[in-house]
Order: C-alpha cells, then structure tokens, then sequence
C-alpha cells in the first residue's frame, strides 16, 4: 500500500468517527459568536449609563433590594450594584462580573 493512499484512508476514517458534523460545529460557533457580542453591547450600554451618567442599567434584572435604597442587579455575565447612601443623598454605581467581590470595581 503506498503512503498516499493510506493517508487518505486515515483520513476518511477520522471522517467517518468525528462525532459531530461540522456543520453543526459552525452553527454552534456563529451562535456563541452572537450570545457573546450581544453581552458584551449590553455589558458595554450598561457601563456607560452606570458610570458616566450615574443611571441605573438598562438590560440587568433588579435582584435584591436593601432597606438603606441600595440594589444589586444582574445583566448577561455582569453585575452592577446601586450603593445608596441616605446620610449625604448620594448614589453610585459599580459594574463588575459575577464571579468578582463587590469592593472590586472596573
């Protein structure tokens, strides 16, 4: 047998024993493309209205709320937490991600 031809047969049976389509491997990788680039635009309008506008986000869900007006909300992969303080009026907000500790800030 020579090398060419038991090349190409290695190569159909790689073919024949993959166990996912590679159609469905780009399906799959145009969909995390786009999961990813809408959180990172919701990730993005979010920081801007939080820290330069001093707004509440847009695309997060209002979790808990504190007896002193402070909120803590969740978004796609992110956080943000509204810090209140009743003493001076005055409200600031911090974006950070999940798995981060609320005294770390971006």
């Amino acid at each position: 047998m020579d090398a060419s031809r038991l090349k190409r047969i290695r190569q159909e049976e790689r073919k024949r024993n993959r166990s996912v389509p590679a159609k469905f491997r780009k399906v799959m990788a145009v969909l995390c493309a786009v999961i990813l680039s809408a959180a990172f635009l919701m990730f993005s309008v979010d920081l801007v209205r939080a820290k330069q506008k001093k707004l509440p986000p847009m695309f997060c869900i209002s979790v808990m709320e504190y007896p002193n007006g402070s909120e803590d909300y969740y978004g796609l992969f992110y956080k943000v937490w509204k810090d209140h303080d009743p003493f001076e009026n005055e409200t600031k907000y911090y974006v950070g991600f999940w798995f981060i500790p609320k005294n770390f800030s971006i």
